[in-house]
């Protein structure tokens, strides 16, 4: 459902799709984190709200509190290990257990660059930031997730990383971003397999092109058909809102069967390739 809000279009609930859950954002500050994070807290999840940038952690926060929902955040990189550590310790201090892990921080998705003028350090940056936090990410909080206290019929935790259509099918100038989602779909797969028997399931989304804070200046009109043709036309091009409310069903009971999977949000686009 939504209301009107100053002619927007403003997402909430009347259902409460992950209430009494506790539910972590990496690059939560802005974009499509924040939007994952606003309406976590509508559906009645607490939020960790982690990013590197201080303020718009803060400011997501502070968007989650108005939700009536515990908030706290936490700026680290989450590329490292010694970070991730760090964000453990103060997840675990601050709440009892972790339900929602949702690996959103990624990089380098608008700069073309052709491979063979493609920098190294740029390259192993995106691998940095896109895969890798997420293997660390998911590595050490999965020692703790699996210990949570469940009844044996039911779901221990939910594991959502964010992909990109691109890892599906990959974009001229774009190699690095591709192939580092590509890895996040992949990685997906497998820890689902090895997630599976300790009740915890693992999924990706792939969004197609979506109007985020990553784009600078450009409009909507400018990036309007960036990477295909998208069939629906009911609108120019997706939100972060339209993501969020994939990863609430992910996250909710209603996806308690679905694990392993890549569910592509893109309008469309993927299939006109």
């Amino acid at each position: 459902m939504y209301a009107r809000e100053k002619g927007k279009r403003r997402w909430f609930s009347m259902v409460g799709l992950i209430s009494g859950k506790n539910m972590l954002v990496t690059g939560a500050g802005s974009g499509i984190g924040r939007a994952i994070a606003v309406r976590g807290a509508r559906e009645g999840a607490n939020v960790i709200v982690v990013d590197i940038n201080s303020q718009g952690a803060r400011e997501t926060a502070e968007l989650v509190k108005k939700e009536n929902q515990k908030a706290i955040t936490i700026i680290r990189d989450v590329s490292t290990a010694e970070n991730v550590k760090e964000i453990v310790k103060i997840t675990y201090e601050n709440f009892d257990r972790l339900d929602i892990l949702v690996n959103n921080a990624g990089i380098g998705g608008t700069n073309l660059s052709p491979v063979i003028k493609l920098d190294e350090k740029d390259w192993d940056r995106i691998f940095q930031v896109n895969i890798r936090a997420v293997f660390l990410m998911c590595k050490y909080f999965l020692r703790h997730m699996i210990k949570n206290e469940t009844p044996r019929d039911q779901i221990r935790g939910k594991v959502i990383n964010i992909a990109s259509q691109r890892g599906k099918t990959g974009g001229a100038g774009l190699s690095a971003y591709s192939a580092s989602k590509a890895a996040v779909i992949s990685f997906t797969q497998s820890l689902a397999k090895e997630m599976g028997r300790k009740r915890i399931t693992v999924n990706c989304i792939c969004p197609g092109t979506i109007y985020t804070g990553i784009w600078g200046g450009a409009t909507i009109d400018q990036i309007k058909g960036f990477g295909g043709e998208v069939p629906l036309k009911y609108k120019k091009v997706g939100l972060p809102e339209d993501v969020a409310g994939v990863v609430m069903f992910l996250a909710s009971k209603d996806a308690d069967w679905m694990t392993g999977q890549a569910v592509n949000i893109t309008g469309g686009m993927i299939m006109t390739r």
